[in-house]
């Protein structure tokens, strides 16, 4: 794949706002271990950790802004690393995985006729990450004894996490037998060990593309969110195609322009258009209209995949939308949403 530009600026900007997201979630979730190891310790040592966490906020969105990305992606793994060393109760692996991403995106040089740039470097590292949990899982005697741990995950983990979402309980009755969850757990391994290689070849990229964001969409509507499910799934836009213009869309001058604020990547010819409608054309000639044209787009930027993080992570205290609780209307939102898009992109290469 060549390199570009385009999708390295892309990556980069993203992994900012994945910062923003998870720094906010650690602001939440670490405030306690934190004050447990202020005790006893002066200013201004005492005022260090806070400090450090909060000044993620503001470099993630500088990052995302696209302003001076290399320098402050270093800057705020240098206050991740910092926050790690003086509290090391912070630590989680979700943070280590953007910490890499962070690192890759202030030493890995820009698309151009080089060996190595950005793209490579997190193709490299998703690659990485699935080869390193299937060592790790294979280690755990859980995971050797075949089922146990998804057992476990169905009856006690996922209900006690996510009581209120409809995922966990169609799929405790299901995972509380040895038998079936022996096989998800095996088909499990069998995948993490087939995806790095599966996405290194083009014949076999798109439905490894299909398989690992499926497995990432259930782990996260099946448990509860985390930042490690969205840095993942951006992960796999370093193997997206960019700057190719190979979709085209027509819309109102408004509409036309927020297309292209979104389209990051560089994958479509937006035009003003007199008419009110979004118009979308696929590369198989094939157009649609209105809602399926903004599913068509949906794939197309890795927006989709920040929006869908925040959704999942900024709020946690908004419970329910009256008295449909907020976790079973995410697993129908994302089940409806994921759906239609396939249902529209399936229609669009059809030509």
């Amino acid at each position: 794949m060549a390199p570009s530009l385009i999708r390295d600026s892309a990556l980069r900007r993203c992994v900012g706002m994945l910062l923003f997201l998870g720094a906010q979630q650690a602001v939440r979730d670490d405030g306690p271990a934190m004050d447990l190891w202020s005790i006893g310790r002066a200013m201004p040592l005492r005022a260090a950790p806070p400090l450090l966490l909060f000044a993620l906020l503001p470099l993630g969105l500088t990052i995302a802004a696209g302003r001076l990305p290399r320098t402050l992606s270093a800057l705020a793994a240098a206050c991740m690393a910092a926050l790690y060393a003086l509290v090391p109760a912070t630590y989680h692996n979700n943070h280590y995985l953007l910490f890499v991403l962070l690192v890759l995106s202030a030493i890995a040089p820009d698309g151009g006729p080089r060996r190595i740039d950005l793209s490579r470097a997190v193709r490299a590292q998703v690659g990485l990450v699935y080869l390193a949990s299937i060592v790790a899982k294979l280690q755990h005697p859980w995971w050797r004894d075949g089922g146990a741990l998804l057992q476990w995950v169905a009856v006690d983990r996922a209900p006690g996490a996510n009581p209120s979402a409809l995922l966990p309980s169609l799929l405790q009755p299901l995972f509380s037998h040895a038998a079936p969850a022996r096989a998800a757990q095996l088909g499990v391994l069998a995948l993490e060990t087939a995806l790095p290689f599966a996405l290194a070849h083009r014949r076999t990229r798109d439905a490894a593309f299909v398989a690992g964001i499926s497995m990432h969409l259930v782990m996260q509507e099946w448990l509860f969110p985390q930042l490690f499910t969205f840095l993942m799934l951006l992960g796999y836009t370093a193997w997206s195609a960019a700057g190719d213009h190979a979709w085209r869309a027509r819309a109102s001058p408004r509409v036309a322009a927020l297309v292209r604020s979104v389209d990051l990547l560089g994958r479509a010819v937006v035009d003003d258009a007199a008419s009110a409608g979004l118009a979308v054309t696929a590369p198989s000639g094939r157009t649609v209209h209105g809602a399926a044209a903004l599913l068509a787009l949906l794939p197309l930027t890795p927006l989709a995949v920040v929006a869908y993080a925040a959704i999942a992570i900024l709020v946690p205290e908004w419970r329910g939308v009256g008295a449909v609780s907020r976790d079973a209307l995410e697993n129908v939102v994302v089940l409806g949403t994921m759906s239609a898009v396939a249902a529209v992109h399936l229609r669009l290469a059809m030509g």
